[in-house]
């Protein structure tokens, strides 16, 4: 069992320590290291750390010490479980921990003062130029995205997409009286003319003869008629 001390200096009440066991293990054996339970002497600051080191293992222990002078940590034997199962329990181990006291050379405690409170630090007065210099950004920020909504001009008008619309209408419709679809062409028609007085007329020639085999040459008439009547709605 050893002690590492930094620059061979001894360490204060108060200082961490690193303390260091080496044992002799089998090799698969696991190891279980345990922790000191003196705690007036020292105390554990971490789990201790297990390494093999060829036919050993390293324990190392990072304690923080509490007790001046010379005193013997007494380490629990740590405990081993062999590749056969069988549990054992090392012997207990002891390091020597030189601490220097805190307190100044040949004073003795009780005659010591402590240091009074230092007092409590005020708290600054509120101010608001916290929310100032978010405020501020944000406004400038605002005001360009406005500027810049503002360059993008009017939107398109209603017309220019209702024409749009219209001519995409007219193609469709006429590739299907080119299929021979007219069917299907009027019952487009019908959804998209509104039942109004200006489609009424055309309306009721378009039952009267839709189902007539014999006019079906007028009935690819009325469908052009309605789609002229389409495109006119669609354009005021």
């Amino acid at each position: 069992m050893s002690q590492d001390q930094a620059a061979q200096q001894r360490p204060t009440v108060g200082d961490t320590v690193a303390v260091v066991q080496r044992i002799a293990v089998a090799p698969g054996t696991l190891v279980e290291a345990r922790a000191p339970t003196d705690t007036n002497l020292a105390t554990l600051m971490g789990p201790p750390v297990v390494t093999r080191e060829g036919d050993s293992v390293r324990i190392g222990y990072t304690l923080s010490v509490w007790a001046p002078g010379r005193n013997q940590l007494t380490i629990p034997g740590a405990i081993t479980i062999a590749p056969d199962g069988t549990v054992d329990t090392l012997p207990n181990a002891t390091v020597t921990l030189d601490v220097a006291s805190v307190l100044p050379a040949g004073a003795v405690a009780e005659s010591l003062t402590p240091q009074a409170a230092r007092p409590w630090i005020e708290r600054s007065e509120s101010s608001g130029w916290p929310f100032l210099v978010i405020l501020v950004p944000l406004l400038v920020v605002i005001a360009i995205a406005s500027w810049w909504w503002r360059r993008r001009g009017k939107a398109r008008p209603e017309q220019a997409r209702g024409t749009h619309a219209a001519d995409t209408h007219s193609e469709r419709i006429e590739r299907w009286i080119g299929a021979g679809e007219t069917s299907l062409a009027i019952d487009h028609l019908l959804t998209l003319l509104p039942d109004d007085d200006d489609s009424a007329a055309w309306r009721e020639e378009v039952r009267t003869i839709r189902y007539d085999p014999a006019r079906a040459s007028r009935l690819t008439e009325l469908v052009r008629e309605g789609l002229a009547l389409h495109q006119r709605r669609s354009s005021k």
